[in-house]
């Protein structure tokens, strides 16, 4: 499996014919967005319920995540009208009719408003037979199955779309973290001036000052400004992301944590630097980071 996205839709479109006069149309949409797991919700007509949990568990044999939303709808086309009077209705209908018009003193209602009642007039279904139903089920269910073919499809194009966005992301991470690296060697100096500025700060608070407690805030200040660690652990972080984004497996989650990681080691650099410089390529680093991040959000 390459890289997949969470995003994508797909759409299949089909027909059965019920007879020489009748026939039903029906169009099965299919999408998926971002989900932190595998959400699957579906929209069903009466004739289709019974497929509900085939295709459910078709749909999470072949994706992992994100909130998946299939959608079936059937439109009946009556080529020479098929319209059956539904005679108990009519009768029932046609009865209190005559004793409201008794009570009231009232005209009978004409029929074409005693016609209009919904359940008088009724369309002849399409699927007359449990034979007919299975052979539409059937077909369905086939063309369910190609509509998660495509969803799939879909994906892993967007897939790797991502994964061209994300590799520049991590190049441009690289290289700032190469300009941090670089800048260190003139941090130095900074950080010397930083010392002497310290020592003179304390010794004009305490002239008595013993060179033990000075000693201690040079190695306080050096400690504090060592960014090497960092670097190193960025540099790694860096390696372990191209190879999620050659895995075969899933690597969302994995790539979502390993951003958090960038995060923290992006965030000490600001928090050490004694230079302007490192601190301007450290807020970079944080936005190409989050930049980083809102991609890796649409990775199953």
């Amino acid at each position: 499996m390459t890289l997949q996205s969470m995003t994508g839709f797909a759409q299949k479109a089909g027909q059965i014919a019920n007879n020489a006069s009748m026939e039903t149309t029906y169009a099965i949409e299919l999408r998926s967005v971002n989900g932190k797991s595998l959400e699957i919700r579906m929209r069903l007509p009466s004739p289709l319920e019974s497929l509900d949990q085939d295709i459910r568990k078709h749909i999470a044999s072949k994706l992992k995540r994100g909130h998946v939303t299939l959608n079936i709808t059937l439109k009946k086309q009556d080529q020479q009208g098929t319209i059956e009077l539904n005679k108990a209705a009519f009768k029932n209908i046609l009865k209190a009719a005559e004793e409201a018009s008794s009570i009231s003193g009232l005209p009978m209602p004409t029929l074409d408003a005693l016609l209009n009642n919904r359940t008088v007039l009724q369309e002849k279904d399409l699927l007359e037979d449990e034979k007919a139903i299975k052979e539409f089920q059937d077909q369905i269910m086939q063309d369910a199955k190609e509509a998660v073919s495509c969803l799939l499809k879909a994906r892993l194009e967007e897939g790797t779309n991502l994964k061209s966005v994300l590799e520049g992301h991590l190049q441009q991470i690289a290289t700032l973290v190469k300009q941090v690296k670089d800048q260190t060697k003139n941090q130095s100096d900074d950080l010397k001036q930083k010392i002497q500025e310290n020592i003179k700060s304390l010794l004009e608070q305490n002239e008595e000052l013993n060179e033990d407690r000075l000693h201690q805030e040079v190695v306080l200040l050096s400690v504090k400004a060592d960014i090497s660690e960092e670097i190193d652990r960025l540099m790694a972080h860096i390696e372990q992301a191209h190879d999620l984004l050659n895995s075969k497996d899933p690597v969302g989650r994995r790539l979502d944590f390993l951003c958090q990681e960038f995060n923290r080691e992006a965030n000490t650099i600001c928090s050490k630097a004694y230079s302007k410089e490192i601190t301007y390529l450290g807020l970079e680093l944080k936005t190409v980071i989050d930049q980083l991040r809102e991609q890796v959000q649409n990775i199953e």
